[in-house]
């Protein structure tokens, strides 16, 4: 246990006094704290087995009574505003603000906020890094009153800042209705849907609706009448609401067609859809892999008569959040526009559609690679020209009969990627396809030299030469390939007498990772003359793939950051080249060598 103070440009850690300690034990839980319940299971809750049974419980004595007093001032400032002369919706203004600020600060101040001593941040962590409340045990408490993590004019301030940023270009209006029975008459619709049993969102908004509600319940009767926010209508599909998995998946599916043939059959025909997804969900059998979140939204969208007539990634989470940290998460949401299919569209056969995926598929996955896609969106974003191809007919029939499933089509798509994936090999050059064989197969772990040497004969090439090329480690009956960690620095590929496409991907990854743009820019400049450098590009794409499928986490982040990077890197390898002409370094080389440099 321990008082964390701060110090001259440090923080400073000091053991309690037992004064301190009965201070603490002195405080007793207000009696007017929220008293509602917690629900006994719900998706992303962790703490009902640790004894916390009503949201109150998730608060320290000290922090309830901090809460409490904010909250009561809330209407005191109310009737301040009034008293100074304000009208009653200004006063209201202001307390709704103020009620804001409450809610936000319980963020920072419960009991399951852990204590942060990272490089960049050594302070409060808050509860909803994600979208879960898990258990805590090591936690600490903000002081509300610091000018540290977590105090109380910052949640304020934020409040304001989100408010300076709303610039109206016009009148809206906004109104709280079901999805699945309202209108689409005249408007265009853009929607962002729920992600099947994801995140249970009606849940976990009663950890800040019971302080909100306490709030400002007297200037929001009706909006704040219930103890807990509504949730039979919420269209998620959680177990713990709908008795069971299955009745979860009938619950959310029925819904999810009932909203978009209600779009279908009221929205302004004139303009598409957009709807914005962020789900990965993929799961492994037998006949390849399939996406569950993926499989609901999308059946949702085909039989509700929609068909799928473009896709984009969108850059849309931040690579802090506690979901991108050591993990290749997520990066971007995919936008889907979508138009009426049809009455009269056609009928195709599996064997159609498979065609037309790897006619189709490929100029679609080099558009995506060209704009520098980021390889852990790629799978994610080529599911949409598939669905284009499968969306646009009537039904795709297998040869007995029924009709192809959207969870088939899904398989049958992530099929050809990684077919068309695999054809880019050809632009490598042999000892690249061996390493790229070798890494699919054993990663970084070293094997026996006959097998190595069995691998470089189909590809024509020798293990002697892969070892000479300094990618490969053959020594003593045994082969490995080289790590980025165990690559030199200040690889020069203009001087590499055996270069590779697998070197220079490597030497890239590497220098960005260590080093930064600056020296990938001078590798990738020193390399254009020599090799295709977009079939650099195209190679990290591929080993992001087989680093991914083989749980190699660290190596898939570094070649993902790699291609996300690529515009950057190449900007940079143009300010080399231009800073440092060509012709006056080869005759600085030359020099060089000639001195034994």
């Amino acid at each position: 246990m321990a008082i964390v103070a701060e110090g001259d440009r440090q923080r400073v850690y000091l053991a309690p006094s037992t004064k301190h300690a009965e201070i603490a034990d002195e405080v007793a839980a207000p009696r007017d704290a929220p008293a509602a319940s917690l629900p006994d299971q719900a998706l992303g809750f962790r703490v009902q087995a640790y004894g916390f049974k009503k949201w109150a419980d998730l608060f320290t004595s000290r922090q309830l009574h901090a809460l409490v007093t904010f909250s009561d001032m809330v209407a005191l400032a109310r009737e301040k505003v009034i008293a100074d002369g304000g009208t009653a919706g200004y006063a209201d203004a202001v307390a709704t603000f103020l009620g804001f600020g409450v809610s936000k600060a319980t963020d920072y101040h419960n009991a399951l906020c852990a204590w942060r001593s990272d490089i960049k941040n050594e302070g409060i962590g808050h509860l909803f890094s994600r979208q879960a409340i898990p258990m805590v045990w090591d936690y600490c408490e903000a002081n509300p009153l610091s000018s540290s993590s977590g105090n109380m004019r910052d949640q304020w301030t934020w409040v304001a800042k989100s408010l300076e940023s709303l610039v109206p270009a016009g009148a809206g209006t906004v109104a709280q209705a079901d999805a699945a029975s309202r209108s689409y008459d005249g408007v265009v619709v853009s929607t962002d849907p729920p992600y099947y049993d994801n995140i249970d969102y009606s849940d976990l908004s009663d950890f800040f609706y019971v302080w909100l509600r306490r709030s400002l319940r007297s200037i929001y009767p009706e909006l704040l009448s219930t103890l807990l926010v509504p949730k039979d209508e919420e269209l998620v599909a959680n177990p713990f609401r709908h008795d069971g998995p299955a009745g979860a998946k009938a619950f959310f599916e029925n819904g999810f067609r009932s909203v978009f043939s209600r779009v279908c059959a009221t929205a302004d025909s004139r303009f598409p859809i957009t709807v914005y997804y962020a789900f990965k969900q993929t799961e492994s059998e037998a006949g390849g892999d399939a996406s569950t979140g993926w499989e609901t939204l999308l059946e949702g969208m085909v039989r509700s008569g929609w068909v799928i007539t473009s896709t984009w990634p969108m850059r849309s989470e931040l690579g802090n959040r506690m979901r991108s940290i050591d993990s290749n998460a997520l990066a971007s949401s995919i936008v889907l526009s979508l138009r009426p299919r049809p009455e009269d569209a056609p009928v195709i056969d599996r064997r159609g559609y498979l065609d037309l995926l790897r006619d189709e598929l490929p100029p679609a996955l080099a558009d995506l690679q060209r704009a520098a896609i980021a390889p852990v969106d790629l799978a994610q974003a080529a599911i949409g020209p598939g669905m284009a191809l499968f969306s646009r007919y009537a039904r795709v029939v297998e040869p007995a009969g029924s009709s192809v499933s959207v969870r088939e089509a899904l398989r049958l798509i992530n099929s050809v990627l990684a077919e068309v994936l695999s054809d880019q090999e050809g632009d490598f050059d042999k000892d690249t396809r061996w390493c790229v064989k070798w890494f699919e197969t054993h990663g970084f772990d070293k094997a026996a030299y006959g097998g190595a040497e069995t691998l470089a004969a189909a590809y024509n090439t020798s293990v002697a030469g892969l070892d000479r090329s300094g990618a490969v480690y053959a020594k003593a009956g045994e082969v490995r390939l080289l790590t980025t960690a165990e690559l030199p620095t200040a690889y020069r590929p203009e001087r590499d007498e055996h270069i590779t496409l697998w070197e220079i991907a490597m030497h890239l990854a590497k220098a960005l990772d260590e080093s930064g743009l600056a020296e990938a820019g001078r590798i990738l400049d020193g390399a254009s003359a020599r090799v295709d450098v977009e079939a650099v590009k195209e190679l990290a794409y591929l080993v992001f793939s087989l680093a991914e499928k083989r749980s190699m986490v660290q190596v898939a982040g570094m070649f993902n950051a790699l291609v996300t990077s690529w515009p950057e890197v190449t900007a940079a390898a143009r300010a080399h080249a231009s800073a440092a002409p060509r012709a006056t370094e080869q005759a600085m080389l030359a020099l060089d060598d000639e001195l034994g440099d």
